[in-house]
């Protein structure tokens, strides 16, 4: 089973608030668990082609339409103790991905995102016990939809994933002033091999008309098939520029 902690930040893939001229956007993330376990992770996105006009107006704002090329690197850490033996496992990612932003209508975006999936495991020290190195290729697939409206943002978000695990989400975030929007967050993910269900809250700060600060607290559950139960707490930030 792949580690947990890849799956934290998933909803980092939601569309950050900016207008629809911006030709680049980059995204880091960081995401730990209480326990010490952490990911991180960067996203860059191209425009390739516009879409439709859309309107700006404060903090209404509509995600980016049009087509886009997307690279994502991940890596995830956590502590093992295979063998009773003190060690660590590191998971690698990369995605390579198209998107396409479709209005639906002034407030209403759906966005379309496909490509392929690498991912690579190690634990070490090696034991008796402690899963072999692997890398696996697979697909990807999401479809993300976004309402923005006066009073504030609804982002919701669908991912397939070959070589890893489903995932939903859904955010909404409130307009509490011209720069700042919080608002409460859910997700689920799962696979042959768990399930994991996440409720907290999210704030997003525009620090600039480019600049953005998004900050994340969660309580998850996660349930291991033939395994045990366990709950644990997790921080999330993201940043997110565009140029």
């Amino acid at each position: 089973m792949r580690p947990i902690v890849a799956l934290l930040a998933a909803s980092a893939f939601a569309q950050p608030a900016f207008a629809d001229d911006t030709r680049f956007e980059a995204i880091a993330i960081y995401s730990q668990t209480e326990d010490g376990t952490d990911f991180t992770m960067g996203s860059f996105r191209m425009k390739l082609a516009d879409g439709p006009a859309e309107t700006t107006s404060g903090n209404e704002r509509n995600a980016p339409t049009g087509l886009r090329l997307r690279f994502d690197a991940l890596r995830s850490r956590y502590d093992t103790g295979y063998d009773a033996t003190p060690g660590q496992g590191v998971e690698d990612g990369y995605r390579l991905l198209l998107s396409y932003g479709i209005p639906v209508n002034d407030a209403f975006t759906v966005t379309v995102t496909g490509g392929v999936v690498y991912r690579s495991l190690e634990v070490r020290p090696v034991t008796a016990t402690s899963p072999a190195d692997s890398d696996d290729t697979g697909a990807f697939l999401s479809m993300e939809a976004e309402y923005a409206a006066a009073a504030g943002t609804f982002q919701g978000i669908a991912e397939y994933e070959s070589i890893g695990a489903n995932y939903v989400a859904a955010t909404y975030l409130m307009n509490v002033g011209d720069n700042l929007r919080i608002g409460p967050t859910a997700n689920y993910a799962f696979n042959d091999d768990f399930e994991r269900r996440a409720l907290g809250a999210s704030a997003v700060f525009n620090l600039t008309d480019t600049f953005e600060i998004k900050a994340t607290v969660a309580k998850a559950r996660q349930d291991v098939t033939g395994g045990s139960s366990s709950e644990f707490s997790y921080g999330e930030v993201q940043l997110l520029v565009n140029f």
